[in-house]
């Protein structure tokens, strides 16, 4: 009902409403626009209780893991990765996000999320932090797959 499927493969589903504000919103940004598009598809307990992409080893010395940690949906992650890619593509006036930029707002969403804050004020204040360029140290993060997230009980 009035739903729009991101990419014809995946299950994943937002109103037309929302697709309109996530665009008009997003100033051909491929960013803004996965950071919407991530605060659609997501419910803030889904971002809250996750352990974001499951690439991050830190959480495994601070003691903090939970069996509730879970990876973030990767159906839903896959989808809007490439949904966002096919969109930039498809748009050339809309800025492509590297993978790491990608990887990037999700783990911004999902700490977001955790802070009690919903996953979209954030457009609105402290915008230097997100726009520009990657931040050096995010690079090893990104490669360190953390398998042993959590299993070590």
């Amino acid at each position: 009902q009035g739903s729009k499927q991101l990419l014809n493969n995946y299950p994943v589903y937002i109103t037309s409403k929302q697709w309109d504000e996530a665009v008009n919103s997003s100033k051909k940004d491929g960013r803004r626009l996965l950071r919407y598009l991530i605060r659609f598809v997501f419910t803030t307990d889904e971002l809250k209780y996750s352990c974001g992409l499951g690439k991050r080893k830190r959480s495994v010395q601070s003691g903090e893991t939970g069996p509730e940690r879970r990876p973030l949906d990767p159906v839903k992650v896959t989808c809007l990765r490439e949904f966002i890619r096919m969109h930039c593509t498809s748009n050339p006036d809309w800025w492509m996000p590297s993978e790491e930029q990608i990887n990037k707002v999700f783990s911004d969403a999902v700490g977001h999320a955790r802070q009690g804050r919903a996953v979209g004020t954030f457009l609105h204040n402290g915008n230097s932090y997100y726009e520009g360029t990657d931040h050096p140290g995010t690079q090893d993060e990104v490669f360190n797959r953390g398998m042993q997230d959590g299993s070590g009980d």
